[in-house]
């Protein structure tokens, strides 16, 4: 479990976002799940989603890292799971939960419903949990961005709690938009104290 993973980067210079497969016992420590994550992950920043088996979706201690962290979590069931080819299956696993994967399986899904990627990752075990990550594949070229934020911004984090996309990213200055997640909603600009944030019309 010593391997951490080496940040990507796009062609272009944007940095991998990346997706984490979590599988546990019951009630893992958050503090166990926190340990996995950071010898998986170099950057937790660039984690954009979650995954899991839908069994564990109340588990406290994954909720507690996922709801810190911010990401949003996508449940799955067993038998979905299940179908996904991994390179690490296990038969006993599925005797106990009804896949032979977990992390695995809903890293490759989660990443699949965003857009597509592949597994950077294999399971990785700590103390009752395991953990794997996939890199979501980059667009061929780089996406226009779907908003602008000027030098009005004092970046006061109003817009990162109300994306519910979680397409913007924290930056020294003012935020960065990532285009590929972003739906155009207009959230962040309803609630953008400085009215720094305009959304661009579509060519």
């Amino acid at each position: 479990m010593g391997t951490a993973l080496r940040r990507e980067t796009c062609s272009w210079g944007r940095a991998t976002d990346l997706v984490v497969g979590l599988g546990s016992s019951r009630g893992v420590r958050a503090a166990a799940v926190w340990s996995a994550l950071r010898v998986a992950v170099v950057d937790l920043s660039e984690v954009t989603a979650f995954g899991t088996i839908d069994r564990r979706r109340d588990e406290p201690g994954l909720l507690a890292v996922i709801r810190e962290h911010g990401a949003p979590l996508r449940c799955y069931p067993a038998a979905q799971l299940d179908a996904v080819d991994v390179p690490n299956p296990s038969e006993p696993v599925r005797g106990h939960v009804g896949t032979r994967s977990v992390a695995e399986a809903a890293a490759l899904l989660a990443a699949r419903d965003l857009g597509g990627g592949s597994l950077i990752v294999p399971k990785l075990r700590g103390e009752h949990v395991t953990v794997a990550v996939a890199a979501l594949a980059p667009p061929s070229s780089p996406p226009s961005r779907p908003l602008s934020i000027s030098a009005a911004c004092t970046a006061c984090g109003a817009c990162l709690r109300t994306c519910p996309e979680h397409a913007l990213r924290p930056a020294p200055r003012r935020p960065t938009v990532v285009a590929a997640r972003c739906t155009s909603c207009g959230e962040c600009v309803e609630i953008c104290p400085t009215d720094a944030i305009t959304l661009r019309e579509s060519e």
